[in-house]
This record gives C-alpha cells, structure tokens and sequence, in this order.
C-alpha cells in the first residue's frame, strides 16, 4: 500500500470508523440533534456544530493545498458556522463535512507520493506532514467533540 493510499484511508476510517481509536466522527455524532450540536457548554466557546464546520473548512483548505492551490485561511478559521435553525440544516452539515472527507481522502490519494518530503506549497512544512497532520488534525476535534457531545447530554463522568 502506498503511503498516499494509507493517508487517505485514515481520513475516511477518522469519520467512518475502523480508525485505531475505535471511535470516528460521523457515528459519534449520527444521534446528535441539531439543538445538541447548537448548544455551548462552560467547556467550549465552540459548539459540535462549529467545530464540525470548522473540520469541514480544514478538510477543503488541506485538498486544495494537496493540489497546489494556496488558499488564503481568514481570522475566523472555519469556525464560522451556518446557522442552524432545524434538523434539516444540521444534516446539511453532518452531509457537507463527510463530503469534505471524501474530496481531501480523494485529494490526497492522487498526489504524488514521490513528493512526499518536499513543501507542499512554499513556505509551508513537508506535504507529509501537512496531510498527515491533517489526518491528527481530525482526530484531536474528535476528541473534543466526544467531551462536548457527553456534557451537552449531561453525561460526561470524572474519574
């Protein structure tokens, strides 16, 4: 299996499933309602809405830079979400963000992986550590949105 091939595979398993953490984005969130992913916690200025919509933006920004497209990052960063008024809206954005994963898994699988090691744009770090950071990129806000999703229920325990 190519490097590329790996990459990619991981981005799909983060959202899907099957990834090492035996935990992935789109089934931690298939039960969320859209009053649930609006809703902010003490623990977060960001809801689960946000940073899905914020992963969503990343997702794009990462597969434009794997095609060589430099794309200007504004101050709000992704974290800028739609409102979300209904469940529709909500699905909407559930539906977007796998989307995304698909186009940065797809992205990733047609670069070249003899260019592994060089800039993936000048002045940015190795295309390998971009898409790889990519990848850690999704599972760190997974993590997040696993707390946010257990605080919002009212069912997050300390240990």
């Amino acid at each position: 299996m190519e490097l590329t091939e790996a990459i990619a595979q991981h981005v799909l398993e983060v959202y899907e499933g099957d990834n090492w953490t035996e935990v992935a984005i789109l089934p931690t969130l298939h039960d969320v309602t859209w009053r649930e992913a609006i809703t902010q916690t003490p623990a977060s200025p960001n809801t689960i809405a946000t940073l899905l919509h914020h992963l969503t933006f990343w997702n794009r920004v990462m597969a434009r830079r794997a095609q060589g497209v430099a794309t200007e990052v504004g101050p709000a960063n992704g974290f800028d979400a739609p409102t979300i008024e209904k469940e529709a809206d909500w699905q909407a954005l559930l539906a977007d963000s796998r989307q995304s994963a698909q186009e940065l898994a797809a992205a990733i699988r047609s670069f070249d992986e003899a260019k592994l090691p060089d800039t993936i744009l000048p002045g940015y770090a190795s295309a390998y550590k971009n898409l790889q950071g990519a990848v850690e990129h999704l599972h760190y806000h997974l993590g997040q949105l696993v707390l946010l999703k257990k605080l919002v229920r009212g069912t997050y325990a300390r240990a």
